[in-house]
């Protein structure tokens, strides 16, 4: 179903000219969107505010996951924004920015928690498996299989995140 301006207006509950008044076309009104739902995504754990680094995790997964149980179409419009990005150039910059925001605050957590114990080539290597699991595991596990299965992916990466930094 193809999105049309006078669906969404009335959608929205305003007028065709309402909405057009405020963006100059439909793609504008999705771009806005796409940087609207990132905003909502954006806000972060403070490091210092936990004990270690296991419940730091605990708690960003027990976000995102309450995240998916609150606001459902907010997790699968971003979903959906994240395929736009393959074919829509503005779509991949938002995108690009909204990822390397988590990567850098999970980089930054990481360095917090182990303040010069783990060489840089082991807290480059976990921010990868951090962006391989929300780009493939997280997203095939909360599409394929539920919330649910999304948390327990999360625990279990979380346990696979901290033996790979604790390794010495």
């Amino acid at each position: 179903m193809a999105l049309t301006a006078t669906k969404l207006g009335k959608k929205a509950g305003i007028s065709k000219g309402a909405l057009y008044h405020h963006f100059d076309n439909l793609d504008a009104v999705k771009y806005a969107a796409v940087d609207e739902l990132i905003s909502m995504f954006l806000a972060v754990a403070e490091p210092a505010n936990f004990e270690d680094f296991e419940s730091y995790l605990a708690v960003t997964g027990d976000t995102l996951y309450m995240t998916m149980q609150c606001e459902p179409y907010a997790m699968k419009a971003m979903y959906s924004f994240t395929t736009q990005a393959l074919f829509d150039g503005q779509f991949r910059a938002a995108i690009q920015r909204f990822s390397q925001h988590g990567l850098t605050e999970y980089t930054r957590a990481i360095e917090y928690f182990y303040q010069g114990k783990i060489p840089q080539y082991q807290i480059d290597t976990a921010i990868r498996v951090v962006d391989a699991f929300f780009l493939g595991a997280g997203l095939q596990s909360y599409l394929s299989q539920g919330e649910d299965r999304f948390r327990q992916s999360w625990a279990l990466f979380s346990q696979m995140l901290l033996t790979q930094l604790d390794e010495k």
